[in-house]
């Protein structure tokens, strides 16, 4: 599944959970939550994965941009970090 097609899956659980501390459309590298939500979101698509590949791609990703970075723009940096289009 694409990048395209996991962004346009349900978030509904991310974004009210988001609404109450900030921006639903960017994602912080520093909420555990949120790389925990990005995980799961992965591997419903794609159980080929690891988990450790995954969060060694979140993780790359947020060493490359620090902060609150938006979430289509990091969603896409993770899965390209995977090899994923």
């Amino acid at each position: 599944m694409s990048k395209k097609e996991i962004l346009g899956d349900d978030w509904s659980d991310y974004d009210n959970r988001k609404k109450k501390k900030g921006d639903a459309n960017f994602f912080a590298c520093s909420e555990i939550w949120e790389e925990n939500f990005l995980v799961d979101k992965i591997l419903k698509f794609h159980d080929e994965l690891s988990e450790d590949e995954i969060r060694t791609a979140i993780s790359d990703c947020c060493d490359k941009n620090m902060g609150n970075n938006p979430r289509e723009e990091f969603v896409g940096c993770v899965m390209d970090r995977l090899g994923i289009d």
